[in-house]
């Protein structure tokens, strides 16, 4: 059967994340929408993820990356219409968990120390480094676009505390990209189990592993859209 898919991109990203993904979906005879984000906040993405998943009709995989992973927690929660999760490289919170508390039970990786808040409350990850920690595996000249495209995200996000999160009423499945710089791959692994999701490492994936492995990323995505 063929199933609606949307896909929910990260801070420090938009929607043309999912370029080479969405070809191969299509090419499955799925249907895909790739949503934009405000980043003004979780709950304001929350509501434009949701609004998304609204319009379409079962069977639904709403898929997230990074932050996108918080986002689709909270928007798929409740929603009948949703039929699998996908966690791409992605934060899955508990109740009441934050990303922040997420990553603070693994070592601090050296990105972290790039997120500077400006006086409006909003981050993104400089461009100059943009390339070697957030898409090192992803051709220099299309990261140095990736870090011109992202837009700034509201930094309240990382201490957010999630609500009832939607892994715990839809399957899920993880792609556990292995050599992270932003995310701790460790403290992906234990989202992913924790979450008991059906899980696939990506070797030498970076952040961007949507990008620099969609065939991967895809076939994870058309996995669950079987069930």
């Amino acid at each position: 059967m063929a199933a609606n898919v949307v896909l929910v991109h990260g801070a420090d990203a938009d929607g043309s994340c999912w370029s080479k993904v969405i070809p191969i979906l299509q090419d499955a005879g799925h249907y895909a929408v790739a949503v934009q984000l405000p980043l003004t906040s979780i709950v304001d993405d929350a509501v434009t993820a949701r609004r998304a998943i609204d319009k379409l009709d079962t069977p639904v995989v709403v898929v997230g990356h990074s932050f996108g992973g918080v986002v689709i927690s909270q928007a798929a929660h409740n929603a009948p219409n949703v039929s699998a999760l996908v966690y791409v490289a992605a934060f899955a919170p508990d109740t009441d968990e934050s990303a922040a508390d997420l990553v603070g039970r693994f070592p601090v990786l050296e990105s972290a120390k790039y997120i500077v808040v400006d006086k409006n409350g909003f981050f993104a990850f400089p461009q100059d480094q943009f390339p070697r920690l957030f898409a090192q595996d992803v051709d220099p000249v299309e990261a140095r676009v990736m870090a011109a495209v992202q837009g700034p995200a509201d930094a309240a996000r990382f201490a957010f505390k999630s609500g009832p999160p939607a892994w715990r009423e839809h399957p899920s499945w993880y792609v556990l990209a292995e050599a992270d710089g932003i995310i701790n791959p460790e403290c992906q692994r234990w989202m992913a189990q924790h979450i008991d999701a059906k899980t696939t490492s990506v070797p030498g994936a970076s952040h961007a592993v949507m990008v620099s492995h969609p065939r991967e990323v895809a076939n994870v995505i058309l996995a669950a859209a079987k069930g």
